[in-house]
């Protein structure tokens, strides 16, 4: 039996009755959903057991706050947690410390972005300290009452002194039976770890004019041990340089060489103006770097 009652709604108005109801209905509201933006190692390249920093960005994709909380990976294995609570369309840093205590190459990984890491190690090697261009510009005397003074820093820590190697030559006659001493100071240029007393022919004469140029000349060192700052005194003697002089190079600015005076503990810092003439160059202090080095073994990464 049909009903007396039918209702007849045209096609075109059900669509729009069906999309009303469509955009009216509560819409379901996505999950916290994470996405790793990108990801940096800091530095790429440490010593065995020297802290790294990772950092991330990391957005929340879904629709809702959430805590991340996903676990930083290297080489495939757990090294590091955080949670950090994200609102929807937003991102925030995430910052990891990590430690690697064997040397090699590792994979840093958060979510789908990873990043290289490098661990070296330390080999003990020799090690030469320098300041010079081995070019030596000019060789000068040290003037009377001083020597040539050159401090040095380790490249590690211990430095294990042996040898120092002096670019010198001899002018003139009056080094002939004279001697000088070679010093090696601590770091307050007080104390002698090193006094030895040398003859100045060790030098090799530069002859008349034209000079030959300086020529370097190693001094064996006991074996010392330096953790801090330490220095290498060339003390020609209390009244006159002897004939002996140093090569110098300017080809840098001068920050470790210095013209001194006197004896430890009564070293003191000449100004080159008081040795040499305003009106020449080696007078300025900045141009004075004396070819003094010094060789030894340090831990270096390997």
């Amino acid at each position: 039996m049909k009903s007396k009652f039918q209702i007849y709604i045209p096609c075109g108005l059900a669509l729009v009755l069906l999309l009303l109801y469509a955009c009216s209905a509560p819409q379901p509201v996505l999950p916290a959903s994470f996405k790793v933006l990108n990801l940096k190692v800091a530095p790429q390249q440490v010593l065995v057991g020297a802290e790294v920093t990772v950092t991330a960005e990391v957005a929340n994709t879904g629709g809702m706050p959430g805590n991340f909380d996903e676990p930083l990976l290297v080489n495939g294995k757990q090294a590091a947690t955080r949670v950090i609570t994200i609102q929807p369309d937003y991102s925030k840093t995430v910052t990891y410390t990590i430690t690697q205590n064997k040397t090699g190459k590792y994979k840093v990984q958060l979510g789908e972005m990873s990043a290289n890491l490098v661990v070296t190690g330390m080999v003990e090697k020799d090690v030469e300290l320098k300041y010079d261009n081995d070019k030596s510009e000019d060789a000068l005397w040290a003037g009377n009452n001083g020597g040539f003074l050159v401090s040095f820093d380790p490249p590690s820590k211990p430095f294990a002194l042996n040898k120092v190697r002096i670019c010198g030559g001899l002018y003139g006659t009056a080094w002939e039976g004279k001697t000088f001493e070679l010093y090696i100071l601590d770091s307050d240029m007080k104390s002698a770890i090193y006094d030895q007393v040398y003859a100045i022919a060790k030098f090799p004469v530069r002859g008349a004019f034209p000079y030959l140029p300086p020529q370097w000349v190693a001094f064996d060192i006991p074996v010392t041990t330096f953790n801090n700052k330490f220095y290498v005194y060339l003390y020609t003697s209390m009244t006159k340089h002897h004939g002996i002089q140093v090569g110098v190079d300017d080809s840098t600015v001068n920050e470790h060489s210095s013209l001194a005076q006197g004896k430890p503990p009564f070293i003191v810092i000449v100004e080159p103006t008081t040795q040499y003439l305003p009106s020449i160059w080696y007078s300025d202090l900045f141009k004075l770097n004396w070819m003094i080095r010094v060789a030894g073994k340090a831990l270096v990464p390997e």
